[in-house]
């Protein structure tokens, strides 16, 4: 990490990956809460027609509570249509996409992982936006891009009754944690980043692009359920071919 962290709790957290030397910057994440829920959305317009939503148990909502990657409020897809984003769905899977978590603990769910693997800042591939900062957030968290052959990880954890942390000392001495934010049902979201070997832990998608030249490619996220239970966020050059452009709809609260 390259900014400071405190650990003592957030309201919204924004982060985003950056190597300084060749100005290239992955995608920023918005992670913020609402009553019982936690939401996560790109802060990119292209990529804010999707979000992830950890709902809580609510009691108004009895028996409610679920993950899911989703569409976002219809609003928010017109927006991301206008700014020319696009969408390519697997033919065996439709929106929403439900997920379950990866249990650590009795109180403890893995829930997320950000994955931004070192081809992602080569010399020659495009760069995200430069991101703004947002108000509502309390922490914007530059991590720093990964070395040759490795991958940085962000590891989201949702907790019940106190915030979880793999090895809290550790983590605060690489100063690399985020959070926690805790919601109205008193659960805890905390995020860890983590550099390991691409070939260590490997993504769902492997290599995207394939033999399509960088200038045919678009800077992409890739997502999908672990089959631990986790969902995989994942950075990847995709090919242009496989998009179609976004329609208004049909987009949900």
């Amino acid at each position: 990490m390259t900014t400071p962290i405190s650990m003592a709790g957030e309201h919204a957290i924004v982060f985003f990956v950056l190597d300084r030397d060749k100005s290239i910057c992955g995608y920023s994440w918005l992670i913020e809460w609402s009553t019982t829920s936690f939401y996560i959305k790109s802060n990119y317009p292209a990529l804010k027609s999707t979000k992830v939503s950890l709902h809580g148990p609510d009691p108004k909502h009895p028996g409610k509570e679920h993950f899911r990657f989703d569409f976002d409020r219809r609003e928010a897809g017109v927006k991301a249509a206008n700014a020319g984003g696009g969408m390519s769905v697997d033919a065996t899977k439709v929106l929403p996409i439900p997920f379950t978590g990866r249990r650590v603990n009795k109180r403890t769910l893995h829930v997320l992982r950000f994955s931004t693997e070192w081809g992602m800042f080569l010399r020659g591939v495009p760069s995200a936006p430069v991101p703004t900062t947002k108000g509502k957030a309390t922490v914007h968290a530059t991590i720093e891009a990964p070395s040759q052959l490795r991958v940085v990880h962000v590891d989201v954890y949702l907790s019940n009754g106190s915030a979880y942390w793999h090895d809290e000392a550790e983590v605060r001495d690489r100063n690399a944690g985020l959070g926690p934010i805790i919601n109205s049902a008193n659960q805890y979201l905390t995020a860890e980043v983590g550099r390991v070997k691409a070939t260590a832990e490997p993504d769902p998608f492997g290599n995207v692009q394939g033999d399509t030249p960088l200038d045919r490619c678009i800077r992409g996220i890739a997502v999908r359920p672990d089959p631990s239970g986790f969902l995989w966020i994942c950075e990847k050059m995709i090919p242009q071919s496989v998009f179609t452009p976004l329609a208004a709809g049909p987009q949900t609260s």
